[in-house]
């Protein structure tokens, strides 16, 4: 069997080109979704692609977020988080939760209904999917956490996802 092998930043390689990889990785097509959480009255969310899910029992998944971002922050001091999955006429909230001057808001999120399920975290209303979820643990990896999450409550609805390939909506 082939294994295999397991590069650290130890190894003596020629550094890869970072124009070269985000050029390759602007080739891996994903879903877009929308990363929310609570803590109190305080509501936040962003726009996320790093998401899958990694266990069915227990049922988990995993979201990766920008260590230093106020999202990740509040996660880790919230405890939950909620991962929307959009659908494919939901580019402007999209838009909405990429931009970086994004505020935090107090009570909900403007110009968007949302709910609350199980954890608190809003819940988008007319998403196709969202996974509301309990934070099971972070791993730092580089500069981002990675977010375990336990899901708490569930739900799908029909119709076309939102993709996001090589740098545009799709």
């Amino acid at each position: 069997m082939n294994r295999a092998r397991v590069v650290s930043s130890a190894d003596e390689h020629d550094p890869v080109d970072l124009d070269q990889f985000k050029q390759a990785a602007r080739r891996f097509a994903s879903g877009v979704t929308v990363v929310t959480t609570r803590v109190d009255d305080v509501v936040h969310g962003g726009t996320v692609s790093a998401f899958f899910s990694v266990s069915l029992e227990p049922l988990q998944v995993i979201i990766s977020l920008n260590s230093s971002g106020r999202l990740a922050e509040l996660i880790r001091h919230s405890g939950c988080f909620a991962v929307n999955v959009l659908a494919a006429h939901q580019e402007e909230i999209s838009r909405l939760f990429a931009t970086a001057q994004r505020p935090t808001t107090i009570g909900a999120l403007p110009d968007i209904v949302t709910d609350r399920r199980v954890t608190g975290a809003p819940v988008l209303r007319d998403c196709l999917a969202y996974f509301d979820c309990q934070v099971a643990s972070a791993i730092e990896a580089g500069d981002h956490t990675l977010f375990i999450g336990l899901v708490r409550a569930v739900g799908a609805t029909e119709g076309d996802p939102l993709i996001y390939f090589n740098g545009a909506y799709r």
